[in-house]
């Protein structure tokens, strides 16, 4: 009997190939102008004290795949505080990551195929994990309060508003799953507070005013207190949780992996190509609006960071319209879709965490109601491997892979004309995954899959991933 016939994957046209090329060279060359422009901008201000001399550049803090790190022989500089928050710190090729695997645990995805505990269960670590909080909210604060900011207390309190973020953005999706409006706008405004926090803490901590949003370093601590000990927001966890008890919940009604998940990218927007916005149209009020899939906290995250003036003129919104994910059965197609969003007169802004077809984009855009001003799609990331691994479904749209790529590329240049500092983690290089379906081949094939932040995920975690 003859064996079946394997299609080949179609291969890129050998322009097409040298466009992405290209692209790929420019997001590396946007990096490192970044990387130089804003350690002398940060060293210029004063504002925060940096490592000793025999410790990693600055830049070399941030983690792939977003938090930070820290050199393991400068542990002990965190302080025992931020040692007591940040109980389960990973400790891979001589850095030590604030972020464990407890950030990401409420994701179906961080575990083995069938290990993955209920929705109800996920959830309840992140209930159970809130009410430690508001307990380290002053003392972080003022370990990172002082003119200037200590390095290693500075990056310890960011770690923890970006863990207590990550959180509200956990909720969230839930609340919105479950269909729980009102919980999904106390859970807005909450992720609102936060979000300005961490962006005075970042971004707007060594940037004068006239370029960013405030900075109170002397408020953090009872600002972050309040929010964190809020009843109100604490029932809504719990009233979330309570419902997430239903058996027939899917396992997508709780996930906390986001690409999204990136400080810095974020503030490259807000460097960048907000100010191409404002200036191609002063004065108009604008819809920023967050993809929830991959860039939920985007939004409130980049209001923060604006002048007081301009953000009194932005309306946050989220929306979920990602193709890719219920393509790959990430997600299922059922899970929640956003409604319509008034738009009239307004610029609307609409953040993702990366771009590939654009069919996100498109889904956004049939969803507003009125004659927006503008509509610009600002990508945290462009996806420069899956046209490599996958151009079919690009020339699925009825249009050949270049004209694609040049409409892609036309709309992602809108906004400042350059490509983002950073290539998305989506299937940045791919491998054969082995046969079998035991727990070592389920491991190999995440690790050698075209979801490259999974993968880096489960490297990083992988004695938690295969004990779980």
């Amino acid at each position: 009997m003859a064996a079946p016939v394997v299609s080949r994957p179609q291969r890129l046209a050998a322009p097409d190939r040298q466009r992405i090329l290209a692209w790929a060279r420019e997001i590396a060359a946007n990096r490192r102008q970044l990387e130089q422009r804003w350690t002398a901008q940060l060293t210029a201000s004063g504002a925060v004290t940096f490592p000793p001399q025999d410790a990693p550049a600055p830049w070399e803090h941030l983690a792939e795949g977003g938090g930070f790190r820290i050199p393991a022989p400068h542990a002990d500089q965190l302080g025992g505080v931020a040692a007591d928050f940040f109980t389960d710190m990973v400790t891979r090729d001589g850095w030590v990551y604030l972020r464990g695997f407890g950030y990401y645990a409420a994701d179906a995805q961080m575990y083995l195929p069938g290990r993955a505990p209920s929705p109800a269960r996920r959830f309840a670590a992140v209930t159970e994990r809130w009410q430690r909080y508001a307990d380290f909210a002053r003392p972080l604060a003022d370990g990172a309060a002082a003119d200037p900011s200590p390095w290693y207390p500075w990056l310890a309190w960011l770690a923890f508003l970006d863990a207590a973020v990550n959180d509200v953005c956990i909720a969230r999706w839930s609340a919105a799953v479950l269909g729980q409006g009102e919980s999904a706008g106390v859970l807005d405004g909450l992720l609102e507070g936060l979000g300005a926090l961490l962006a005075e803490a970042s971004w707007n901590r060594w940037h004068p005013a006239a370029a960013a949003g405030p900075c109170a370093p002397d408020t953090w601590g009872d600002r972050a207190f309040a929010l964190l000990s809020d009843r109100l927001a604490a029932e809504v966890l719990r009233k979330v949780g309570r419902a997430l008890d239903d058996t027939a919940v899917a396992a997508d009604a709780v996930r906390a992996v986001r690409e999204g998940d990136v400080l810095w990218q974020v503030a490259a927007v807000a460097d960048a190509r907000w100010p191409a916005i404002t200036q191609a149209h002063p004065g108009t009020p604008v819809l920023l609006v967050s993809e929830a899939f991959g860039a939920m906290a985007a939004g409130p995250l980049l209001a923060g960071m604006l002048p007081a003036a301009e953000r009194a003129t932005v309306r946050l919104a989220v929306s979920r319209f990602s193709v890719h994910e219920a393509e790959m059965a990430r997600v299922g197609a059922a899970t929640w879709r956003t409604g319509a969003l008034d738009a009239d007169g307004v610029v609307v802004v609409h953040l993702d965490d990366s771009v590939f077809t654009g069919r996100t984009h498109d889904g956004l855009r049939d969803s507003l109601t009125g004659i927006p001003a503008a509509v610009y799609l600002v990508p945290l990331t462009v996806d420069v491997g899956t046209p490599f691994n996958h151009p079919e479904e690009l020339t699925a749209l009825g249009r050949d892979v270049g004209e694609h790529l040049a409409a892609l590329e036309e709309q992602v240049r809108l906004t400042g004309g350059f490509l983002p500092a950073a290539p998305s983690l989506w299937a940045r290089r791919k491998r054969p995954g082995p046969p079998g379906d035991g727990a070592a081949a389920a491991f190999a094939r995440v690790a050698g899959g075209s979801d490259r932040l999974l993968a880096l995920l489960w490297d990083r975690y992988a004695p938690e991933v295969r004990r779980a």
